[in-house]
């Protein structure tokens, strides 16, 4: 009598699934790429680890055989510079008393360190199209963090939306980051993914507004010509329907921007800047970043090259402001990347820091000529241009989940550059529904 096979159960199916994915690299990069980008404004520091899961994933692979160790030469470069920035953030616990303080400055930087594994592992993972998977991943993102912005802001009746994220800065920042990056490769997507771009790129720009970081729109020009950059080729061949498209989305900006009162802070800050007076008493914090700007400035001068480590860059700033009786009141960091990073670092520090936001835009100029050079240049100048003006009011790298949507992004960006190089463009969808289908 021949005995009838039981199907497998769900159990030993699902534990099968996982099983599969762990050992095939291109299933498990099929689901890491597109929550890198998901991740940084819906759930904030989930995302660190996020990435920091996908790090020992890698290791577990590369000691099990199932990966190796590379070097080809159109990674080393973009790998260099994250590991000689990652270098530079050791001179605070090297060089300066209270150590452990310093090691935190390092600590927050870890994403790139790790990102030299991370590239070598999505490298081998032949044939995923891990661009298209990280851009769909941020659009849909977006979107699911506009509305948690618009729930924070009109039923929950918060001053300031912060989506998923820590603070409505941060929010900010990533927000109208992702709204650009959103429109990146827009004339070569389909019908319904270029709504979805469409989508993607107003909430974007609605969360920010939501946040009311003003810090934020320092960015915007730039936004907006990579952006008509990305869309010209669409808007040439349908003018009509673009200009009828383009009225709707400034006008429901406009509307959202009225609504938040976002002029009003506006003029505020205008007003605020014409007199020290109008300064201190209409607008704070922007008396008291200048304040922190003017004394960094003055610590530089006197130890240009390694700085004061990043555990006594605050407490020197505010002893300098004291002396000449400046108010400021306590702060963690001397909101502006550049300034702190000079105060901390030195030179050494600034040299690591500036090359580092050069190095999207130097990766991407250098990658192969393919149909997608130009979405990858775009891509660049957004990533670094971006990062670069945050920098001036805020922390761009003190915070762990600035830190790992730079790194995502840039990590997704040098495998890009590399899939080009090899002439990897045959791009197919992994199996990932066995032992399910």
């Amino acid at each position: 009598m021949r005995m009838t096979r039981m199907p497998a159960s769900l159990l030993s199916r699902t534990l099968g699934w996982w099983r599969l994915t762990f050992d095939d690299p291109r299933r498990a990069v099929f689901f890491f790429a597109p929550l890198l980008g998901f991740l940084p404004l819906t759930a904030g520091s989930f995302a660190t680890g996020w990435y920091f899961l996908g790090v020992v994933y890698v290791g577990l692979i590369w000691l099990t055989g199932r990966v190796g160790w590379v070097w080809p030469e159109s990674t080393a470069f973009a790998c260099l510079v994250a590991l000689g920035y990652f270098a530079s953030t050791l001179i605070s616990a090297v060089f300066f008393e209270d150590r452990l303080a310093g090691l935190m400055d390092a600590g927050t930087n870890l994403q790139f360190l790790f990102l030299v594994p991370l590239v070598g592992a999505v490298i081998q993972a032949r044939m995923v199209d891990v661009w298209s998977l990280f851009l769909n991943g941020l659009r849909a993102g977006i979107i699911v963090a506009a509305l948690i912005a618009a729930c924070q802001v009109f039923i929950w009746r918060l001053p300031r939306a912060t989506a998923g994220m820590v603070n409505a800065i941060l929010a900010g920042d990533i927000a109208i980051l992702a709204a650009a990056l959103s429109l990146v490769g827009f004339s070569r997507l389909g019908a319904g993914m270029k709504a979805f771009a469409l989508v993607a790129s107003g909430a974007g720009i609605a969360t920010s507004l939501l946040t009311q970081t003003r810090g934020a729109l320092l960015a915007l020009p730039l936004f907006l010509i990579v952006s008509a950059y990305n869309l010209w080729p669409y808007v040439r061949r349908r003018p009509g329907l673009s200009a009828g498209v383009g009225l709707g989305f400034i006008l429901s900006i406009g509307a959202l921007a009225a609504l938040i009162k976002i002029p009003e802070r506006v003029d505020q800050f205008l007003v605020s800047v014409e007199t020290r007076e109008a300064a201190l008493t209409r607008d704070a914090s922007t008396a008291h970043r200048i304040i922190l700007w003017t004394y960094g400035l003055d610590a530089f001068a006197d130890r240009p090259a390694l700085g004061y480590g990043q555990q006594h860059t605050v407490a020197e700033v505010r002893r300098r402001a004291r002396e000449a009786r400046m108010p400021v009141p306590l702060h963690t960091h001397l909101h502006n990347e550049f300034v702190n990073t000079a105060v901390a670092r030195g030179l050494v520090g600034l040299a690591a820091l500036i090359l580092l936001l050069a190095a999207p835009v130097i990766t991407a100029i250098q990658s192969s000529r393919d149909d997608r050079y130009g979405e990858r240049v775009a891509f660049a100048v957004l990533l670094s241009g971006g990062y670069a003006t945050f920098g001036l009011t805020n922390l761009i790298f003190g915070h762990d989940q600035m830190a790992t949507f730079f790194a995502s992004c840039y990590l997704v960006l040098v495998a890009a550059a590399y899939q080009a190089a090899v002439m990897e463009t045959d791009f197919a969808t992994p199996d990932v529904r066995r032992p399910f289908g």
